[in-house]
């Protein structure tokens, strides 16, 4: 395949720009079973911890209409066992590896993106979104301070390029984003899963035991998508969409509205084979033109739907 897939962020490339997004995955190793995880653009693996966590009881997946509920609760073996165990297995991997981290505390994180900074994985995700856990998590990513005090620490001491995944719970995601972006953040993914929950009827009671669970799938898509037109004419910051994708048609629209990569969720979960066929569709139907040309596109023609 040649470049016309192709996208550059900084000094990272990206072969074309399919992802597959954090906690969906694993590590890669279940789902390279079924392709050559070489032919994505990126990885973004399940969100790191500095002690291994067990996660939540069960229930911790929920089908829903049009996408399906989770309560997994950052399930992971830490981060020295992730050193130590998964990490020379994943540089095996021809494409980026990005590694998604999250903690209780700002002193958490920064130990993690310490023990990080020496490793060869192309760029960190902040997981300051997680909507399933007690402390840290989406704590930090609705809360613009806390935010900012913890990603100014963590841009002192990365070596790596940092990106903040964000919560679409946050009450005002433009003025989050320019914070971040004028205390050096160049990269946010738009979003981690929306605040839902479901009711188990036959008992009577709410069917997760933290009650709310993150809520993800196609039908959360034209949300994101109205977040990543909104934050990109507002902000100029690059943009990575997360939220529904199910085909090469909704990656464009994402790619057309702003964003520069996609990383893919749910989808996994449906058709293992998702990533791969993304990257083929994609290639099939993009002859004459560049995905790098086509990022926010559709701005362009906006004035077309004026009367």
């Amino acid at each position: 395949m040649n470049n016309r897939l192709e996208v550059k962020i900084g000094d990272l490339t990206f072969k074309n720009p399919i992802l597959l997004a954090s906690g969906t995955i694993g590590f890669g190793e279940e789902i390279s079973k079924f392709y050559d995880l070489s032919i994505l653009g990126g990885i973004v693996t399940k969100s790191i911890t500095l002690k291994p966590r067990k996660g939540n009881p069960p229930p911790r997946i929920w089908e829903a209409y049009s996408g399906i509920l989770n309560s997994i609760g950052l399930e992971n073996p830490g981060i020295e066992a992730f050193l130590c165990e998964e990490i020379e297995k994943l540089q095996r991997i021809d494409t980026n590896i990005i590694v998604s981290i999250a903690g209780e505390s700002e002193s958490e994180y920064l130990d993690l993106i310490k023990s990080l900074n020496d490793t060869k994985v192309s760029a960190i995700e902040l997981n300051v979104s997680c909507p399933n856990v007690d402390k840290g998590g989406m704590h930090f990513g609705v809360d613009k301070d806390s935010l900012i005090s913890l990603v100014k620490k963590v841009l002192k001491i990365s070596k790596k390029p940092v990106w903040v995944k964000l919560s679409p719970e946050a009450k005002d995601i433009v003025d989050i984003v320019l914070g971040l972006k004028n205390v050096g953040v160049n990269v946010v993914v738009l979003f981690n899963t929306f605040l839902g929950m479901a009711i188990d009827w036959k008992n009577r009671k709410p069917a997760f035991k933290r009650i709310f669970a993150g809520y993800s799938g196609p039908a959360v898509k034209p949300l994101v998508l109205r977040y990543v037109w909104e934050v990109y004419e507002k902000t100029g910051i690059t943009i990575i969409g997360c939220g529904g994708i199910i085909n090469y048609t909704d990656v464009l629209e994402y790619i057309l509205a702003g964003a520069s990569l996609v990383e893919v969720g749910t989808a996994n979960f449906i058709n293992p084979m998702i990533g791969k066929e993304l990257v083929e569709d994609l290639y099939r139907n993009i002859e004459d033109e560049s995905i790098q040309d086509l990022i926010g596109f559709a701005h362009k023609r906006k004035e077309d739907n004026i009367l």
